[in-house]
């Protein structure tokens, strides 16, 4: 494992960053009522920001294994505080969503810059326990933060905003006291590659199977949480106290199983085995959704997939993260990048089917996760298959 206090301070950044942006999200609904805003207008809020990152992202990424990962965490957690403070003087729909691309625009090494920490200073045993914990941190964070904006709302529209916008300026000072540049174990390589073809790495063997499962349970999931209160509301007239208890059942037990269960799992199973669990966990908590006969069993079901989902992102940036043939920065990057492609496609597709029927969203999202458990099956069989026809050309 990572130095301690080193790793803590990560995770606190972490912690504190995504704190942050929770809180922003359940405010953003009373600024856009304020400024008149369409429903649609409301959504390229959200997708802007996702648009943003998956642009910016791999740009970070490989800044990051080129001038370091210290000075793009920096940057990122100033971009963050940016992104927020900027909210406060929009006063239109333009200035709003231009301060949402800025932000993201700026805040979008953070993540990839903490994994690259996190993977540099990591032995590779240990690498899936740690990046397991930073999700977690990361989950923890975005589920206390419309808590906490609940706390300031009542004190002004704005004031969620400074108090985000605070809690990113808070890390910066430790950050620049408390951590130092990690030794990248793969500087050798990146010089090699340039920075597109370096992200031509997404349809690289070995690669492309991990991208494609970030991206479809990015899109599953984004689907997931845009359209789970609508269900509910429509087949059960659930209450806002029981659509909150559905969204926090997927995403506390998805903080347990990344702090407390992962690291048991890693030591009993491989990899590659926890992400194919997970998937099928994935498609049983999306199937259970689709068909429930009353809330109860709805809940049951964002139980699975928290505890799916939890199995499999973690683990797929630590499979990613041991490839090793470019920069950690970049891989993490891509990975981000991938995550905003599905986040900004799930909704569309799945407000898309929700009109034609209401449970359709969910089946679709448990189609997805099982297709990619069939591909991740067969892609590992032609890999078993491709190592022992090479030991027998060998032997002969």
């Amino acid at each position: 494992m990572p130095d301690r206090k080193i790793f803590f301070l990560l995770g606190f950044i972490i912690f504190l960053s995504m704190t942050g942006y929770g809180i922003v999200l359940p405010t953003l609904p009373f600024v856009a009522e304020r400024l008149q805003l369409t429903s649609f207008q409301m959504g390229t809020l959200i997708t802007g920001w996702a648009v943003a990152q998956l642009i910016a992202a791999p740009f970070w990424g490989r800044i990051a294994d080129t001038w370091g990962r210290k000075p793009v965490l920096l940057f990122g957690l100033f971009g963050f505080s940016v992104a927020f403070f900027l909210l406060i003087f929009a006063q239109s729909y333009w200035q709003l969503l231009i301060a949402r691309i800025i932000g993201a625009t700026l805040a979008s090494g953070t993540l990839p810059s903490v994994i690259a920490f996190v993977s540099d200073m990591t032995d590779k045993r240990y690498r899936n326990v740690a990046i397991a914990k930073m999700g977690a941190l990361s989950g923890l964070g975005f589920l206390c933060g419309p808590a906490v904006g609940g706390l300031f709302a009542p004190f002004g529209v704005n004031v969620p905003f400074i108090v985000a916008g605070t809690l990113a300026l808070m890390t910066l000072p430790l950050a620049l006291r408390f951590l130092y540049e990690p030794e990248q174990k793969t500087s050798f390589i990146q010089e090699k590659h340039s920075l597109f073809r370096s992200m031509s790495m997404i349809l690289k063997k070995g690669y492309w199977q991990l991208f494609m499962i970030t991206f479809g349970v990015s899109m599953a999931g984004s689907s997931f949480f845009g359209l789970l209160g609508y269900f509910m509301i429509d087949r059960f007239q659930a209450s806002p106290i029981l659509v909150s208890l559905a969204f926090s059942t997927q995403a506390g037990i998805s903080v347990i199983v990344q702090f407390f269960l992962l690291e048991k799992l890693y030591e009993l199973f491989a990899e590659s085995s926890i992400a194919k669990a997970g998937l099928l966990f994935t498609t049983l908590g999306f199937s259970l959704i689709a068909f429930s006969p009353h809330a109860s069993l709805t809940i049951i079901g964002c139980l699975f997939t928290g505890f799916g989902q939890a199995c499999v992102n973690p683990t797929v940036l630590s499979l990613l993260s041991k490839r090793e043939k470019y920069g950690q920065g970049l891989t993490v990057g891509m990975h981000q990048a991938m995550n905003s492609l599905g986040r900004i496609i799930g909704p569309l597709i799945g407000g898309a089917i929700f009109s034609l029927l209401i449970s359709g969203p969910f089946l679709t999202s448990a189609c997805i996760a099982l297709s990619l458990f069939f591909m991740l099956v067969i892609s590992e069989k032609k890999a078993v298959e491709s190592i022992s026809g090479e030991k027998g050309g060998q032997s002969v």
